[in-house]
């Protein structure tokens, strides 16, 4: 799929990077790890037929509560933004168990080239 290898190429050098969902191999651990996730809708209508896929994406870090992960942010806004997507926003979604931030960006692609 499109979206997923350019964000996997986008972000692999930051941390690892999953789609869906993140499972570890036996044995591993990782602490800090990105899954990435999007829906889709219609757009651009012509001759009652939709002419774009808008796709609506979510990327997800997940890091150590104690962990600054400032730098990280900016080198994940960055990247998305620099791989073609629109510059994302971002959502803290951390909680007591660890630091989850969600950024939210889309990427409009002709039907038939996703």
């Amino acid at each position: 799929m499109v979206i997923n290898s350019k964000l996997k190429s986008a972000l692999d050098h930051i941390a690892p990077v999953k789609s869906g969902e993140f499972s570890l191999d036996k044995g591993e651990t990782k602490e800090t790890y990105i899954v990435i996730n999007y829906n889709s809708f219609p757009d651009d209508f012509g001759d009652d037929e939709a002419e774009h896929e808008v796709f609506s994406i979510q990327v997800h870090l997940f890091c150590p509560a104690g962990l600054n992960s400032l730098s990280l942010r900016h080198k994940i806004k960055n990247a998305i933004y620099r791989a073609g997507f629109s510059w994302p926003r971002c959502v803290d979604a951390s909680d007591r168990d660890g630091q989850h931030y969600v950024f939210e960006c889309q990427l409009a692609l002709a039907i038939g080239t996703e």
